[in-house]
């Protein structure tokens, strides 16, 4: 065995360009999968974090009846306790409280429905880095008795900075909820529907507004991986009392999953021809290589050596050849993707326009998730190990008179 495997090292580069260039077909092969691969996974990172980190966070504590029924009524009080103990748990990076209900938003004749978020102004803006979405004005400071409207909310009821917004709504308990609130900032929200209708005010300032003292619909929780919610859900889950769950995104936005998932089996199924398309160039390149050698296995199995030794040969040659595409393939693709990660093609045209009204910024994102990468070389290589089946079976085919002419 050691002798067939030294005999096969030595026939790859006793002519080196047709090595190369059999390397370079599968090195090229694995750098296109995973571009493809990275791509996709990187729109679907962007579109998670767009669409949750402005609104849901990828966790929320709630009260068991607050989901179903999205009142004043069923919000929760948090004990700092609870707090300390969430933020400590490996892979969360942040805890904030939120007061959301809805309140007519007003200004002489014009008014509509609004929806009022109570926020921790320095927590939120680490959440959502809403500060920089600030187009007029400045963004929210703790204690301020002042809000942040949405651009789209500020143009239909005609107000700007320094302005006065009306609120009238229903607190808790069924309380009344009235109150003048000077605007210090007009966001442009990414999200045109948030963008309509989103009031922010400080959490302190709206639980004044709306009688709910002490009190939080939700304490969001953030990670840095939207990978690691489910573990998170379960850590937090066994500190939390009866009256209180956890949901995470996909629970709280399923829609957002299954168009992730109806895209990504269609992305599988384009991936699939390209790897048809991958499995011919392959095969064409190692067949030219048998093809090309035919003289020279006549010739050697004319002198004795007998043709499963050949075989055997041949199969460790694609072997090698594979093992070698495959690993300068993994890190040529992935320091490939890495620099896209780094710098995200940028989308111009009907394509940007269409992304900033799905709410997301307009690039094409790239992931560099190491699972995108390695299975993508663990496939290639799979594929070059069925190709070898060819070449062997060509060589047990072989007759020495024609391929001695050829």
């Amino acid at each position: 065995m050691k002798t067939n495997i030294k005999l096969a090292w030595r026939n790859l580069w006793r002519n080196r360009r047709r090595t190369i260039i059999a390397i370079s077909s599968i090195i090229f092969s694995v750098l296109l999968a995973s571009w493809m691969r990275s791509m996709q996974e990187g729109s679907y990172d962007s579109m998670i974090e767009n669409v949750v980190k402005f609104y849901s966070g990828y966790l929320q504590v709630q009260d068991t009846a607050y989901w179903e029924e999205r009142t004043l009524e069923n919000s929760m009080e948090v004990s700092p306790e609870l707090m300390r103990e969430i933020d400590k748990l490996n892979d969360v990076t942040l805890v904030s409280h939120r007061l959301e209900s809805f309140a007519l938003a007003a200004n002489h004749q014009h008014s509509k429905p609004g929806m009022v978020l109570g926020i921790e102004p320095e927590a939120e803006n680490r959440i959502t880095e809403i500060s920089k979405k600030i187009k007029a004005g400045e963004f929210l400071q703790p204690g301020d008795k002042s809000v942040v409207i949405g651009k789209g909310l500020a143009d239909f009821l005609n107000l700007s900075v320094g302005d006065t917004l009306v609120m009238i709504g229903q607190g808790y308990h069924g309380v009344s909820a009235n109150g003048l609130f000077p605007i210090t900032g007009i966001m442009e929200h990414p999200n045109q529907e948030f963008d309509k209708r989103l009031v922010l005010m400080d959490i302190e300032t709206a639980r004044e507004f709306y009688s709910a003292y002490g009190l939080s619909t939700s304490l969001v929780v953030m990670t840095d991986d939207h990978y690691q919610v489910d573990h998170l859900k379960a850590e937090i889950g066994r500190l939390l009392s009866e009256e209180k769950t956890v949901l995470t995104w996909v629970e709280m936005q399923p829609e957002i999953e299954q168009l992730i998932q109806s895209d990504r089996a269609s992305g599988i199924i384009m991936l699939g021809i390209l790897y048809l398309v991958i499995a011919f160039g392959m095969f064409s390149v190692i067949m030219m290589m048998v093809k090309e050698r035919r003289r020279e296995f006549g010739v050697i199995h004319a002198v004795g050596m007998k043709k499963h030794k050949m075989a055997i040969v041949v199969l460790f040659e694609t072997l090698f050849i594979g093992i070698i595409g495959c690993t300068i393939g993994l890190v040529v693709s992935y320091f490939f993707c890495l620099w896209f990660y780094h710098n995200p093609i940028p989308l111009t045209g009907e394509m940007a326009t269409a992304t900033v009204q799905y709410g997301m910024e307009p690039y094409m994102f790239f992931s560099i998730q190491p699972s995108l990468f390695y299975n993508q070389m663990i496939l290639v290589f799979f594929i070059s190990l069925f190709i070898a089946i060819f070449p062997v079976y060509n060589i047990y085919q072989l007759k020495i008179t024609s391929a001695l002419r050829a």
